[in-house]
C-alpha cells in the first residue's frame, strides 16, 4: 500500500470542509424569485422591490427584500421556488 501525499489528502479534506456557495446565476435567480414573490404580495411593480442575498443553509436561502420600508425575508430552495415569506421587525 503506497502512503497518501499530504498535500492530496489536505486538498481532499479542504473541498469537504468548505460552505457550499451558489453560482451567481443560481444567487440572483433566486433573489428574482424571492422579489416576484413580495412584488405580487405587495401588489407592485417587481422594480419597486429590491433583493438582497443574506444566507444559505441547507440548501435554502434566505433573502431580504424591501419595498420602501418594509421588509420581507424569502426562503428560497435551489431550484428557485418561494417556500415562504416572512415580516421580520424593524
Amino acid at each position: 500500500m503506497r502512503p497518501i501525499p499530504a498535500m492530496v489528502l489536505l486538498g481532499s479534506l479542504a473541498a469537504c470542509a468548505a460552505p457550499e456557495m451558489p453560482s451567481g446565476a443560481s444567487r440572483s435567480m433566486r433573489e428574482a424569485s424571492c422579489a416576484q414573490v413580495i412584488a405580487a404580495h405587495v401588489a407592485r411593480p417587481v422594480s419597486q422591490v429590491s433583493a438582497k442575498w443574506l444566507s444559505e443553509e441547507g440548501g435554502i436561502a434566505q433573502i431580504e427584500t424591501r419595498d420602501g420600508a418594509r421588509r420581507h425575508i424569502c426562503e428560497v430552495d435551489g431550484s428557485g421556488r418561494v417556500l415562504g415569506y416572512s415580516h421580520p421587525p424593524g
